[in-house]
């Protein structure tokens, strides 16, 4: 049985793990590792030795590629682009928040981390 956590509470690998089966980031991961040419395919997002990986099709040509766009600008970035977030803080005392088109506002200590969550 799987266990349910509340999006708010989401962070770390967890985070990571949400976003990329939200996203379903395997199939875009090219555009993170554009030097992956050889078979830049991916096939799915799991969590080993602590981090999130990003899977390749054919492990003999690529090494798994860690996923981590709450803490990584060039991750996150396309996403926000991509699911067109909203980021505001209105004052350094208080958390970001972040909003998709028809979503609820999210929380987070940084931007990535509340992008994330809206995401998600």
């Amino acid at each position: 049985m799987t266990k349910r956590i509340a999006i708010a509470e989401l962070e770390g690998v967890a985070l990571a793990q949400a976003v990329a089966d939200a996203t379903k980031a395997w199939e875009i991961a090219h555009e993170w590792f554009p030097t992956m040419t050889l078979d830049p395919k991916f096939i799915r997002a799991e969590i080993r030795n602590g981090y999130c990986l990003l899977v390749p099709r054919n492990p003999m040509r690529q090494d798994p590629q860690v996923f981590d766009p709450a803490a990584d600008w060039s991750q996150c970035g396309p996403l926000i682009e991509r699911y067109r977030v909203g980021l505001v803080n209105d004052t350094s005392k208080r958390p970001w928040s972040a909003i998709c088109l028809n979503a609820k506002w999210c929380e987070g200590k940084t931007p990535l981390i509340a992008a994330c969550r809206a995401i998600v």
